[in-house]
């Protein structure tokens, strides 16, 4: 494998070179890994991951690759979908996938070894890999699936068959203090894409909606002797991109791939093919209420979202989830006159603004800052985050959470791990009267683990329309309620949970 990353690079003929995706895909060879930058469809070469899939359906090649993503990269057709296809993929390492379904059954059927790691550390491990460092220290995912202890990372019984508890996460003692080893992933091929690339190969992202792991990619692939392909918009000549826009200097790049179909294969996100407001200027107070009216909100997830609200205090940074946290928490901070007073955070690096939801989560309108995906994680996970606010899959009378793997179906962790590591206040908002069974003996899959939370002094709370409870060492404790009749029907819900009545209880 790096004798032929090493022919390929002694090939003659100028760096990079420009040649097509089809070309691009004939450098995929058997047994690669492959990294692959995105977040939704945000900043995802998919021409290039297209030819890579038409040339897998008609001559059954390559076969046998690993493909490495930080984040769900996918629309559920498009992007890191296109991998899925039993022999093309031997194994899957990604933090996501519950956008892509097709690649999710094929780790429910055994088609693919899967191993899922948190976003964030999936996002350091490329910089270990440039750093040429054999990995990196992190308190996250301690006591969940993604410790040696339990599952290291692994989600399918192909992986538990063929891979190490430890191959991926291992596990050492610093002082008195245990640390998981998440270790250096080397890519052989990396696949990004550029608003702009110059001839000698400068990548500019001014187009981007999300800090991405652009860089880190190329680095990473760079320094373990790999190829670098970028997807490009627009090609442009030398000296057009100022250096102070340049994310990945052309030094790193082997292969350009001009997009022969912008608004079907680059676009900005997934529904939107180019907008400004994307990229530019913070929101304003008016065009923060205009947002927040324009989408109509679930008024149960509403009524979350304002009891949620109650335990923001003005000047808190906030991560706010897909699902119940995304739609209710901004309608609920502006009505609370909040929404100016706190700082909104979304994982893939952007600040301020109108979050964007579905399949464009990730984005926003009119941010005040977009940062890379991975100096985002940093902040996160050295403890940036004052409240966040989570969704439940699964939740116990401990506190032991799950959101990434039910009833043999796995949609993965995401930034769930790096963003709860060292948030002060833990929120998880729960709508009891909407669909399955959520409050469990036991979890399926352990995401979150409530009793390493309060041994790290954080504030863990569930909260519903009706009522807010607080973990403690002894169970819940009901720290806040609306009217009593609603609460009592709700809490009845909570049959397996040692409720407290706590002392700053209201209502």
């Amino acid at each position: 494998m790096k004798s032929s990353r090493v022919s390929q690079r002694e090939i003659p003929g100028p760096r990079p070179r420009t040649i097509t995706a089809a070309e691009a895909a004939m450098l995929i060879t058997d047994g690669v890994t492959v990294a692959g930058d995105g977040f939704g469809m945000m900043g995802v070469a998919d021409e290039v991951y297209a030819a890579i899939e038409e040339r897998f359906l008609t001559s059954h090649s390559p076969v046998g690759i690993t493909l490495v993503h930080t984040s769900g990269q996918s629309n559920k057709l498009a992007g890191i979908t296109r991998f899925a296809y039993p022999g093309l993929l031997k194994r899957v390492v990604g933090a996501h996938w519950g956008r892509t379904p097709k690649l999710s059954q094929l780790i429910v059927d055994n088609e693919v070894e899967g191993v899922c790691l948190p976003q964030g550390q999936l996002a350091a491990l490329y910089r270990a890999a440039a750093a040429r460092r054999p990995g990196m220290l992190s308190t996250v995912g301690l006591n969940t699936f993604v410790d040696p202890r339990l599952d290291g990372g692994r989600v399918n019984e192909l992986a538990f068959r063929n891979i190490e508890s430890d191959e991926y996460v291992g596990l050492v003692s610093v002082g008195q203090q245990e640390y998981l080893l998440y270790k250096a992933i080397t890519p052989d091929i990396g696949i990004i894409r550029g608003s702009r690339v110059d001839v000698a190969g400068n990548v500019s992202q001014e187009k981007e909606a999300a800090g991405l792991d652009t860089l880190s990619v190329a680095q990473a692939t760079r320094n373990s002797g790999g190829l670098v392909i970028v997807q490009a918009e627009e090609i442009v000549p030398l000296g057009a991109i100022d250096a102070r826009d340049v994310t990945v200097p052309g030094a790193l790049v082997d292969y350009v791939v001009p997009c022969t179909d912008v608004g079907r294969f680059h676009r900005q996100t997934d529904m939107t093919a180019y907008d400004p407001r994307l990229v530019t200027g913070s929101a304003t107070a008016q065009q923060l209420a205009a947002g927040v009216s324009a989408t109509p909100v679930d008024p149960v997830r509403l009524a979350i979202g304002r009891r949620a609200v109650s335990l923001v205090h003005p000047g808190d940074v906030i991560n706010a989830g897909t699902g119940i946290p995304g739609d209710s928490v901004g309608p609920a901070l502006f009505e609370a006159g909040l929404l100016d007073k706190v700082t909104m955070t979304v994982e893939s690096g952007v600040y301020g603004g109108i979050p964007l939801g579905g399949l464009d989560f990730g984005a926003a309108y009119n941010p005040s800052a977009i940062i890379s995906h991975a100096h985002q994680f940093d902040f996160y996970n050295g403890g940036g985050v004052d409240i966040a606010f989570m969704g439940v899959g699964e939740i116990t009378s401990a506190g032991d959470v799950n959101v990434s793997k039910f009833g043999g179906r796995v949609t993965g962790v995401g930034g769930f791990l790096d963003i709860l590591d060292r948030a002060k206040r833990v929120c998880f908002l729960l709508d009891l009267n909407n669909g399955r069974r959520k409050i469990v003996d036991e979890v399926e899959h352990l995401t979150f683990h409530g009793a390493t939370a309060l041994d790290k002094g954080q504030e863990v709370y569930l909260i519903t329309e009706s009522f807010i409870l607080r973990l403690r060492r002894y169970g819940w404790e009901l720290h806040d309620v609306a009217d009593r009749a609603t609460a009592q029907r709700d809490l009845a819900a909570l049959a397996t949970f040692s409720i407290i009545n706590g002392a700053d209880a209201r209502g």
